[in-house]
């Protein structure tokens, strides 16, 4: 493995370490976790797509650099990630899920950002209007889908590790 590919990879498990210690306070007040593990989706996407092609682009567009990686080592990611929580985690439309954890790092990793249009007043009728609906999840503004991001990064973890 050449030495960028195991920065990069360091780099995505130091993120993973500190987002497994926020997650396990008690009094962690944000969604840091999960930005911290989104953070190491992109950099070990970009890794593998390194470790891979021998290029990676500088972009965020995280479904473009899924769609540049080998197909047998997309294949060997969804193995492990299919592996990971089955029957939990659903990995059945990987380019949406890209896509919404995409949009986690490039449109609302600043949660003031993301309802900037509206004022406070406005903000707050719109959870509490989503609250009455009985919090459908489908129509939640950010969704995490935690299990799965989980599931992936293992499945990236694993095969840049392994890749020859």
């Amino acid at each position: 493995m050449n030495d960028r590919v195991l920065r990069m990879v360091a780099e995505a498990e130091g993120r993973l370490h500190d987002a497994e210690l926020i997650g396990q306070s008690l009094r962690s007040q944000s969604d840091s976790q999960s930005l911290l593990k989104v953070l190491a989706l992109e950099v070990l996407l970009k890794a593998l797509l390194l470790k891979a092609t021998g290029a990676v682009q500088q972009s965020h567009k995280y479904v473009e650099l899924w769609a540049k990686l080998p197909v047998a080592t997309r294949s060997k990611v969804l193995e492990v990630a299919r592996a990971r929580y089955p029957g939990h985690a659903d990995l059945t439309n990987v380019e949406k899920l890209l896509c919404v954890y995409e949009f986690i790092f490039t449109k609302a990793r600043y949660g003031y950002e993301l309802y900037e249009d509206m004022s406070l007043e406005e903000q707050a009728h719109l959870g509490e209007d989503w609250l009455a609906r009985g919090a459908p999840t489908e129509e939640a503004d950010l969704q995490f889908f935690p299990m799965e991001l989980s599931a992936l990064l293992e499945g990236l973890l694993q095969e840049v590790r392994s890749a020859a």
